[in-house]
């Protein structure tokens, strides 16, 4: 897992240039007490990385499967026009792929780009990451059904190293006439999916309830950081964009995520609406090689401090039904 992309403050802090990460233990803190009260926030839209093929299998699932349970159980909650971001490699060589796509857009949800193969900027140039944006293209043409398919996601939340890559690689979405698909909340749910088939396949039920536990604490812990990451970072909350996966761990958790942000006073809407709001057109311009929110790198643009967090349970869930 990348510490970077673990966002809501277990993100290394790096200068502008991201040219060297501060020690993890000297990262600024302010205790909660230190935060004013906060407000039910009005809104909240659910995204999903990865598509068709966020993590591991379990025996007999397949992706179709964990498609229409996703899009059902959104429908359900009556949430709709949710964004699927997606890699097309090996799409052409799996009809359970295809299919997947077929069924989340049928049943009303909508698709974005999230490059072909899921690359690093970082690691790449502007241009050859580019090229991987544009190959995504037919695949989206095809399956999006004349839905706008002109938002992307960058893989690991992941914007590149430098400014000037970073810039190059936004003023060509610009040009081609995409909207960047920023997050504000991501708790990195999919950290539980290859535990969960493990602990599937061993029929190890209290190990899973172990992780249905651990997964909504670990939601609630981080939303709540990153509601305290927008104070710090803007100086009042902003509606909302949450990073999930369609994994069949996140898809049997969702009616308790969602019953958690009813109850911490969400609204959902979809997010051509949330980024409307006037924070997500503003550029932080900093290089940010480990990736992270869009408050994390105004956070360490501007200097500022993370609040204090319960980090995810990282050593047990590599751990788990072993």
């Amino acid at each position: 897992m990348k510490l970077g992309w673990l966002v809501c403050g277990i993100v290394l802090a790096v200068a502008a240039q991201g040219a060297r990460a501060v020690d993890f233990g000297v990262i600024r803190r302010v205790p909660l007490q230190h935060f004013k009260p906060l407000k039910a926030h009005p809104q909240v839209a659910l995204t999903f990385d990865d598509m068709p093929a966020a993590g591991g299998l379990s025996p007999g699932e397949t992706r179709a499967a964990i498609a229409t349970r996703l899009a059902n159980e959104l429908r359900a909650n009556h949430i709709k026009g949710v964004y699927g971001f997606v890699n097309a490699v090996g799409l052409d060589q799996d009809p359970d792929m295809q299919q997947a796509l077929r069924i989340w857009v049928a049943k009303g949800m909508r698709i974005g780009n999230h490059t072909w193969s899921h690359p690093e900027l970082s690691s790449d140039s502007a241009s050859a990451y580019e090229r991987e944006i544009a190959m995504d293209e037919p695949v989206l043409r095809e399956f999006a059904q004349g839905h706008d398919w002109h938002w992307f996601r960058f893989p690991y939340l992941e914007e590149g190293d430098t400014v000037a890559k970073r810039e190059d690689v936004r003023h060509w979405l610009q040009a081609h006439g995409y909207h960047v698909a920023e997050v504000t909340l991501n708790f990195n749910d999919d950290e539980w999916s290859d535990p969960y088939n493990r602990c599937l396949a061993k029929r190890d039920t209290a190990g899973i309830a172990w992780l249905e536990q651990s997964y909504m604490q670990n939601a609630k812990e981080f939303i709540r950081v990153g509601r305290q990451e927008e104070q710090i970072a803007f100086g009042r909350e902003v509606p909302n964009v949450l990073l999930l996966h369609e994994t069949s761990f996140t898809t049997l958790m969702l009616p308790r995520l969602v019953e958690m942000l009813r109850q911490e006073g969400f609204r959902f809407t979809d997010l051509r609406k949330v980024e409307r709001n006037r924070v997500y057109a503003k550029d932080p311009a900093t290089g940010f090689p480990d990736g992270g929110s869009l408050l994390n790198e105004f956070l360490d643009s501007r200097h500022l401090p993370y609040p204090s967090f319960t980090p995810e349970p990282e050593q047990q869930l590599d751990s788990l039904c072993r």
